[in-house]
């Protein structure tokens, strides 16, 4: 069988929004990105996207010389100015979006993870990509207000 080929293909696809577009096949660029699902006294940390205003686990793109779990890392700590380890692959989500006017492949990695110190809890939002950054008591998360990858994530999570 012959491999599949970009020329003349096309890839329909919503950007934050939620606007569709088409795009060209050989115009994708593939995007791995790592969140991490922490909890921390029966509560779950969530932050609002600036982008979207739905709630995510914190985290984002990982860089081309990074592993997942760094790069789940050093954006969580981006976003929330917590320093935390990445434990367990939870869930894997793959679909295309578009970000920025730029079509993307979507790799999204979901990890359980923990505070690398317990004591350190005050949040430091990264006021210029999240709106807010709440704790949520882990039975009341607002899964009404998240996206379906994420959504399917703390299912997964809450039955480990």
């Amino acid at each position: 069988m012959k491999p599949p080929s970009a020329k003349g293909r096309y890839i329909t696809c919503a950007d934050l929004s939620g606007r569709v577009g088409t795009y060209a096949a050989d115009t994708i660029r593939f995007r791995p990105a790592a969140y991490g699902i922490l909890e921390h006294h029966q509560n779950i940390l969530l932050s609002r996207s600036r982008f979207t205003g739905l709630w995510d686990f914190p985290g984002g793109g990982v860089e081309p010389f990074e592993s997942l779990p760094e790069g789940m890392t050093r954006e969580f700590y981006e976003e929330t100015g917590l320093t935390i380890v990445a434990g367990p692959l939870v869930y894997v989500a793959e679909g295309f979006i578009a970000m920025f006017g730029h079509p993307f492949h979507s790799l999204r990695f979901y990890y359980r993870c923990v505070m690398h110190d317990v004591t350190a809890v005050t949040l430091d939002p990264d006021m210029n990509e999240v709106s807010v950054l709440q704790w949520w008591p882990r039975d009341e998360l607002p899964i009404e207000q998240m996206h379906a990858s994420d959504q399917e994530a703390y299912r997964r999570f809450m039955h480990e």
